[in-house]
């Protein structure tokens, strides 16, 4: 009996499947957050429809997921004319303006007011055209009118569909506006690779956001991983409410905040403001207020527009927490590379409960940027509500200068091109001894207890300690003759620097300190070479294959092996430092199942509960979705724990997951 062969299958059906696959997975991944195939199931699907494509050109299309980097540069933006006009909001900063909103509201249209609430997304606004349901055209806001053409940019951002099903009663041409903005993690992502490669670092998310949508190249768009949320329909079609427009918006498929809702008054709004205010920065993006609109479109007609605002809505902000202060030292901090860091010591003055006597400026050229000067009246804020800045200068005054001579050692300070940091090059420097040896001995590194500064300190000026691999040499006699030491004290620190003798492999590459290497990173490389030894022996195209490490992080890790680097993991591996090789588990009682934890943790580090998930064949993910088994939440937990109760996950506490473990 023979086989039947095979039918052929036939490519223009081919293509249109691996499309709608491609879609769907894309809309899971990047709207959703809940992806459904592993990156390698997505990435074999991406690759056979580019394939198809390539071998019949007279299949491809503009909407096909494969077209959404071009690769070429555009030389200006066209000019474009909105279909209406990309309105502004008028502002509210207290309880007293957003009464008063509402007094004039119901003045003009009765009592029976029902307003949809929103997050105001601190992004840059999008106006997306649609014609018979295919991605047109896509543009700035530029002046509410006349805004830019920036379609081929937009078109790399993986939340924006290039085709939908138009919802119900839509026209064949239609428009549907929002925000592009830069998730937190990103735009910190990208600020560091900016350090690395000796490079400005970037101000802020929405600045950025703007800038990447607006590049000359559309592949670094692409690189940037911007985000969308949506939340205009023009027309809008059957919709009655602004509510039922961000659910038409969602059937179709386009990216809208959970995180809304309809309020029966305004104190209720009032309510939900003050909510959002404490919960902000939990959020893995920056807003700077809530955007408040009457629901009903019949009333919103009859309330109508003022100006080139409408009279039914308006954006109940955030009142910025900002001081002035005036700065009495520009004083110069040396880390552990080198670096020199300047530091502007102010007046105290307390900034969102904060009380702020220090600014830190970076560099040299950041210091000029914003002429900063001994003497200087600086108005300061907390960016993100934590970190101090100085956003504005009185009589700013530029030509602050970089010492000449490291201010710890004296030794020479240069400024090595392309870099625009300042580093001293003094290998013997003792602040950067210091810095070394704080950052070996940290939690998150070889985790050594009572190894603060002072103690630190000690050991070098006595020249007990040059480098780490001498603390294993001291001696409970060496200990004892510290200030602050006594029998009992000076063997406990021994006897902890002694258990810290087997790290994890992940601990030990992180305790280094190699550039551009965090804790992250180090897990990363440490799951992938499994032992020091292979990671001592790899190249440059060994360590580009692990995910997350591109150029310069291969280049850095290669040279600190080939280099000095090198010579001190031989010393600590000589004073019998013995980083632990990385388990190949087969099964375990947490084989097929995905962890994820956030928030503190009490009796364990995270990176330790992460590398026992993994011992005990499990995975330790980084963010929540639809196929993550638990969520492990301590104090602090916040937009992880929020999407884990959505998605109705197994959330667990410290003492619940330590239930779990083998006994």
């Amino acid at each position: 009996m023979t086989k039947r062969k095979k039918a052929a299958v036939d490519p223009a059906v081919r293509v249109e499947e691996l499309r709608e696959l491609i879609r769907r997975h894309e809309h899971a991944y990047y709207v959703l957050d809940a992806p459904e195939v592993s990156d390698g199931e997505y990435d074999a699907l991406f690759l056979e429809l580019r394939r198809i494509e390539d071998e019949r050109p007279d299949l491809l299309t503009p909407d096909s997921p494969t077209q959404r980097v071009s690769g070429e540069a555009s030389d200006q933006f066209a000019k474009v004319r909105h279909r209406s006009p990309m309105l502004s909001l008028q502002n509210a900063f207290d309880e007293a303006e957003i009464r008063g909103f509402d007094k004039r509201v119901r003045a003009a249209v009765g009592d029976k007011i029902v307003y949809c609430a929103e997050l105001k997304i601190d992004g840059l606004a999008i106006s997306l055209s649609y014609a018979k349901g295919r991605l047109q055209r896509a543009a700035t806001r530029g002046d509410g009118t006349i805004g830019e053409d920036v379609t081929a940019n937009v078109r790399t951002i993986r939340s924006v569909p290039l085709a939908v099903t138009p919802a119900k009663g839509l026209p064949d041409l239609f428009e549907v506006r929002g925000e592009v903005y830069f998730p937190i993690a990103g735009f910190e992502k990208l600020n560091r690779e900016m350090e690395g490669a000796g490079k400005a670092r970037f101000v802020n998310p929405r600045n950025t956001a703007a800038g990447s949508v607006r590049q000359i190249d559309p592949n670094v768009t692409a690189s940037r991983d911007l985000q969308t949320f949506m939340y205009t329909l023009d027309p809008a079609g059957p919709a009655k409410s602004q509510w039922d427009v961000l659910n038409a918006l969602e059937s179709m498929g386009f990216r809208v905040n959970k995180n809304r809702r309809r309020l029966n008054s305004i104190d209720e709004v009032i309510e939900y403001h003050a909510e959002w205010q404490r919960r902000r920065h939990d959020l893995p993006y920056e807003i700077d207020g809530m955007v408040v609109k009457v629901d009903g479109f019949p009333q919103q007609l009859e309330l109508g527009f003022v100006a080139r605002s409408p009279r039914w809505a308006i954006a109940f902000k955030y009142a910025p927490e900002q001081a002035e202060t005036e700065v009495e030292e520009i004083a110069c901090y040396v880390g552990r590379t080198g670096v020199l860091t300047p530091v502007a010591h102010v007046n105290p003055v307390v900034v969102g409960g904060v009380t702020i006597r220090n600014v830190t400026m970076h560099n040299e050229a950041q210091v000029n940027e914003k002429g900063v000067y001994v003497g200087a009246r600086v108005t300061i804020h907390r960016a993100g509500d934590v970190i101090p800045e100085i956003v504005s200068v009185k009589k700013p005054k530029p030509g602050w200068k970089m010492p000449a001579n490291c201010p710890v050692c004296g030794g020479d300070v240069v400024r090595e091109e392309p870099y625009i940091a300042h580093r001293c090059i003094n290998p013997f420097c003792a602040a950067q001894r210091l810095e070394r040896l704080r950052h070996f001995a940290s939690r998150g590194a070889m985790n050594i207890e009572g190894l603060g500064y002072a103690t630190l300190g000690q050991v070098i000026e006595r020249g007990i300690v040059e480098d780490p691999s001498d603390l294993f040499r001291m001696s409970k006699e060496q200990a004892v003759e510290l200030e602050g030491f006594a029998d009992k004290s000076a063997q406990n620190l021994v006897d902890r620097i002694a258990e810290s003798r087997r790290p994890s492999l992940g601990r030990f590459l992180y305790s280094l300190g190699i550039p551009q290497v965090g804790e992250a990173t180090a897990e990363l490389l440490a799951a992938d070479f499994g032992s020091i030894e292979n990671l001592r022996g790899a190249g440059e195209e060994d360590l580009r294959r692990v995910e997350g490490v591109g150029p310069n992080m291969a280049r850095e890790v290669h040279m600190y092996f080939q280099g000095p680097g090198g010579e001190l993991v031989e010393k600590l591996l000589a004073a019998g430092v013995e980083p632990q090789a990385v388990e190949v588990v087969g099964d375990g009682p947490f084989t097929g199942k995905t962890f994820v934890f956030t928030g503190t943790l009490e009796t364990m580090s995270r990176p330790d509960a992460e590398a026992l998930v993994r011992k005990l064949g499990g995975k330790a993910a980084g963010s929540v979705s639809s196929k993550t088994d638990y969520v492990v939440a301590g104090p602090g937990a916040g937009s992880k724990l929020e999407r884990a109760q959505k998605l109705k996950l197994n959330i667990l506490d410290e003492e619940q997951f330590k239930a779990l473990l083998p006994t």
